[in-house]
């Protein structure tokens, strides 16, 4: 065992943080919480995370015990982030101890995420004109400034799922052609963010945009929060997803991801002037 082994009492912060008193690990479902692996290259499946049994508590400790630093830190400072973004902060000595964790396995610093004004995001107008000053080719633009109108019809008519899905496609679709434009500036957030060679553009996660342009300042606060909640909502594209995590999306939950979009287009439009 080396030095930056997981110590049991450091499993005993992670247990608190992350809520794994009953076999599950926040809000995941089997489905998300292997998608959040996936994110990271790793099967949390495999078998030998499974030598205490098979519930997302066990397949973690499984994990950590497994694995080394800085895989370990990376995926603890996600779950954090993942604790956090959803408006539930640890207590402040849970979070000082978890937050060392992650810093000692190279998760880097964890802080707290800082407040969001949701109020401000609500109040933005949709603009074509502004989807058209996007850093992406003329025919993405296009299309994105035809899926954003019949997401917004969407809304109007109660169809908040659909809409839902379509805004995630916009803000997808503005990520990726923003890294077709500008290769070199996305593979070196990538390799920033995550301290690896930047795979193909078309294999990045949704998740992987946000951060990375987050991290580069393409991003606020603001859409780097609410694009991660979009994402999740997103996932519901799936019948059986939607009926195990039994949500029902309303039109609050369809404007903040429809608002969020255009938040996100103001923000790549700013970085396109810098």
């Amino acid at each position: 065992m080396t030095a930056a082994a997981i110590t049991e009492l450091d499993l005993r912060v992670i247990e608190r943080v992350l809520e794994m008193g009953s076999g599950y690990v926040l809000d995941f479902s089997d489905r998300t919480f292997a998608g959040f692996f996936y994110d990271f290259g790793v099967d949390i499946g495999a078998t030998k995370y499974c030598g205490e049994g098979t519930s997302k508590a066990k397949r973690l400790r499984g994990f950590l015990r497994a694995e080394a630093p800085p895989l370990t830190g990376r995926v603890l400072a996600e779950l954090l982030k993942h604790r956090m973004l959803n408006g539930d902060l640890p207590k402040d000595t849970d979070h000082a101890a978890f937050a060392a964790i992650v810093a000692r396995h190279g998760g880097g610093v964890a802080t707290a995420v800082p407040q969001t004004n949701e109020d401000g995001l609500l109040k933005l107008i949709f603009r074509p004109e502004v989807f058209a000053r996007l850093p992406v080719d003329a025919a993405t633009s296009k299309l994105l400034v035809s899926r954003m109108e019949e997401a917004g019809r969407c809304v109007e008519n109660q169809a908040y799922l659909a809409a839902i899905i379509l805004a995630g496609s916009v803000l997808e679709g503005m990520c990726l052609g923003f890294g077709v434009k500008h290769p070199e500036l996305a593979n070196r957030g990538y390799s920033a963010q995550y301290s690896k060679p930047a795979p193909p553009f078309y294999e990045w996660k949704l998740a992987e945009w946000i951060d990375v342009l987050g991290r580069m300042g393409g991003f606020s606060q603001n859409v780097v929060k609410f694009g991660h909640a979009l994402r999740d909502f997103r996932n519901y594209v799936h019948p059986a997803e939607q009926l195990a995590r039994k949500f029902e999306p309303d039109k609050h939950t369809a404007r903040i991801g429809f608002q969020v979009v255009i938040a996100a287009a103001d923000d790549l439009v700013k970085l396109k002037s810098t």
